[in-house]
């Protein structure tokens, strides 16, 4: 299966020069859900000295590989192109694993670029937000699962929700991320047991949560004047 969204060329923007920031270009498979994370990510890392962009490809394994390597390859001779990490954030599937998995992520190493999995699917790192989940999922049923918890998603509706609803709970996830890790010994580019999800590495990176031992910071009290979307 070919990308759905033809490549642009993604280029540093000319604001906030006078600080050096960490860049990372991230590209996600599906366009609502990952997508609408890590724009929430973004948003509440604004004002730390980094700079997070999606890439403007979505799809399979290798299609979303080979978008995030010919970027990378740009970077070599386009200086305002130039990110400090390529991500890319990928679905093993089940029951069937999707198609090309290995050679993508064969792939990306050879292109230096980094993979956050999840197995089945990028629903399991939102479950995690709400609770614990030990025993193996198929990607339907992890969608199923994650609609009793998240409010707003669907995955009959587009699977659109409000980051607001989990963003207190990123912590909380990578900490269960990690216990799975450990049980299933995960590898930050392999997830072939299930359920196991290396999300948490690409959020470490960016600082949206410390590395697995640190102290976890103090929640914030809800406010009462919030009302999710």
């Amino acid at each position: 299966m070919t990308p759905r969204h033809a490549e642009r060329p993604l280029r540093r923007s000319r604001r906030n020069t006078r600080e050096q920031k960490r860049r990372y270009l991230v590209y996600v498979e599906g366009s609502n859900t990952e997508r609408i994370y890590l724009q929430g990510v973004r948003r509440q890392l604004r004002g730390q000295p980094i700079t997070i962009e999606i890439g403007n490809t979505y799809g399979e394994p290798v299609g979303l590989v080979r978008a995030a390597a010919k970027h990378k390859r740009r970077m070599d001779t386009d200086p305002a192109a130039r990110f400090d990490e390529v991500w890319c954030v990928l679905d093993v599937e089940a029951p069937q694993p999707a198609p090309g998995l290995d050679q993508a992520l064969t792939e990306a190493r050879r292109e230096g670029i980094r993979c956050a999995l999840s197995n089945p699917c990028f629903e399991l790192w939102l479950i995690l937000h709400f609770r614990d989940h030990h025993s193996d999922l198929t990607s339907s049923q992890a969608q199923r699962e994650l609609a009793g918890l998240l409010p707003g998603y669907d995955p009959a509706k587009g699977k659109a929700f409000n980051y607001e609803s989990v963003r207190d709970a990123v912590f909380e996830a990578s900490a269960r991320a990690q216990r799975l890790a450990v049980r299933h010994d995960c590898q930050p580019d392999r997830c072939r047991h299930n359920p196991c999800t290396t999300v948490a590495h690409l959020l470490t990176a960016l600082g949206a949560v410390p590395p697995p031992g640190a102290v976890p910071p103090q929640r914030r009290p809800p406010s009462r004047n919030h009302h999710p979307r």
